[in-house]
């Protein structure tokens, strides 16, 4: 089969990790794989031929209404020249230009329209995503498949989760833990992700704060982003400079997802969460916010991990304190977490996009 991916970048992100593992897996499958790009930037291996499309970003309404034309004429272009028998597109920043286009496309959904997409983007995909080129539609959660019926009217989504690839995992999580910070000895509480409110690492710094595993275990915080300056003087309002860690970007999680305590994602919305799948697969065991979706798609709560209210704090900082007074929970979510992780695995799901259009 010739399979074409299409997204923005392989830069850093969730869609461009799903991307990249699909490509490299229907490429191990003995199928002819393409990744398009709109801009050439790339943090992500890939499989099969990249070809770049060269129609970056721009920041005018304007400019990203005449991009989209362009976009939608390129993809035609190519599509007629290679003749793929599906084309997956990732995002919106794809998935409206290929619509738009009217080639056979699968469009699929990876975070919250109602609060991740500008206005333009959400009346386009009202009136693009019904086409009839678009052959299926897919959502990474439940909870994104139904606010895309209910609040936008969109039918007929089909689930499919992001992968993990738990061969690859196994084998990330034995290599030295990058970046190095030579003052953090045992293990530790962990949060991982873009250091933005969104994904609420100002309630996981409070929560560590009045836990009473402050100063006994650090809170290791990897990402970057603009919030940086923010933490760090939340950090310091508590005098925690020497407990609270923010080492930056970690090109590989897994070493740091093994040698943690604990996983905590305390994000005040998520898409799915692909770093809690990544967690679990590490054996961690884990804590996450029942945000709108995405991680009550992922965790049973009390069986393979904890779910705690959103926005909160204080239910962050009691989840924390009850891990700690119950090693006997701890270790028996962190033996479940590996067994849930396996549903997510890479082949399987591989398998999942192929039958789409079955």
């Amino acid at each position: 089969m010739k399979i074409a991916l299409l997204l923005q970048t392989l830069g850093k992100g969730g869609a461009e990790r799903v991307a990249s593992l699909l490509s490299q897996q229907f490429e191990r499958d003995g199928h002819e794989v393409y990744v398009l790009l709109w801009e050439g930037v790339q943090h992500y291996p890939h499989g099969g031929t990249l070809t770049v499309l060269n129609t970056p970003a721009t920041p005018s309404l304007v400019g990203k209404l005449l991009n989209l034309f362009k976009r939608a004429w390129l993809l035609r272009k190519w599509h007629k020249q290679h003749k793929p028998d599906l084309l997956i597109s990732l995002m919106e920043t794809a998935n409206i230009p290929a619509a738009l286009s009217g080639v056979p496309v699968v469009v699929s959904v990876h975070l919250d329209p109602r609060f991740e997409l500008a206005s333009y983007q959400r009346l386009l995909m009202k009136w693009l995503y019904p086409l009839p080129n678009v052959k299926a539609r897919v959502a990474v959660s439940h909870g994104i498949a139904k606010v895309l019926e209910t609040d936008f009217g969109i039918k007929n989504w089909q689930v499919i989760a992001n992968p993990v690839d738990l061969v690859d995992i196994a084998q990330q999580k034995t290599l030295p833990r990058l970046p190095e910070v030579l003052t953090l000895q045992g293990d530790y509480v962990l949060g991982i992700g873009r250091l933005h409110p969104q994904k609420g690492f100002d309630l996981l710094i409070d929560a560590y704060a009045q836990s009473t595993l402050c100063r006994v275990k650090p809170l290791v915080i990897l990402g970057e982003g603009d919030s940086r300056a923010d933490l760090e003087a939340q950090i310091a309002s508590h005098g925690l400079q020497d407990w609270v860690y923010l080492p930056g970007w970690a090109n590989n999680p897994f070493p740091w997802f093994a040698g943690a305590w604990t996983f905590v994602m305390s994000s005040r919305s998520e898409g799915l969460g692909n770093t809690l799948i990544e967690a679990m697969a590490c054996g961690c065991t884990c804590i996450a916010a029942d945000c709108d979706f995405g991680p009550r798609d992922i965790i049973l709560n009390e069986e393979n991990g904890l779910l705690v209210a959103p926005e909160s704090k204080t239910a962050l900082s009691e989840a924390l304190d009850k891990l700690y007074r119950q090693p006997s929970l701890h270790a028996s979510l962190s033996a479940q977490a590996m067994l849930r992780a396996a549903d997510y695995d890479l082949p399987h799901l591989a398998k999942h996009w192929l039958d789409i259009l079955a």
